[in-house]
């Protein structure tokens, strides 16, 4: 990564962290005894967990370090102006932010998605969650096509649009 690349990204993050962030949300109740638990050994390749949103359509990683970020379809903004294809938490002072691909992608086309899991007979089912490194990661229902991701103190959803928290 070249410096003006780098001091982009730093540049936009920080901006992101003094004039808002795009729709704030409420961390996901992530101790909800009627989500499945992942096993992430099951979306590991090497140490790194990678899986899939609703669809496909946004392609995610964990790493052992805590750091997570997800590549997004395109149509999504920040702002509702800056166009965006990617989120990342991987600076503990920041929260959730876009790194416009400065380091490249995130996650891996064709990951398994987080909803195939082995859902328990009799299991009213409301999400799946999938905990790694420190990060807890939430998909599927109630909350509808989204996955909303906790890490390092902050949060984002990816849904109908991004919100960062």
């Amino acid at each position: 990564m070249n410096t003006r690349t780098f001091l982009g990204t730093a540049v936009a993050a920080v901006a992101v962290t003094l004039t808002g962030t795009a729709v704030a949300s409420a961390t996901p109740d992530v101790n909800n005894p009627n989500l499945i638990e992942a096993d992430p050994a099951d979306f590991m390749v090497g140490d790194t967990v990678y899986f899939s949103g609703w669809l496909g359509a946004s392609n995610c990683a964990i790493h052992p370090n805590g750091d997570v970020g997800c590549d997004l379809p395109p149509g999504h903004t920040l702002w509702g102006i800056v166009p965006i294809s990617d989120v990342a938490i991987d600076i503990p002072f920041l929260p959730a932010h876009p790194t416009f691909g400065s380091a490249g992608a995130h996650g891996r086309p064709g990951s398994r998605w987080i909803t195939d899991v082995p859902r328990p007979e009799g299991k009213v089912y409301q999400g799946t969650r999938i905990s790694y490194a420190g990060v807890t990661c939430i998909g599927g229902l109630p909350k509808g096509p989204g996955i909303t991701y906790v890490a390092k103190g902050h949060s984002f959803t990816d849904g109908a649009q991004v919100e960062i928290s």
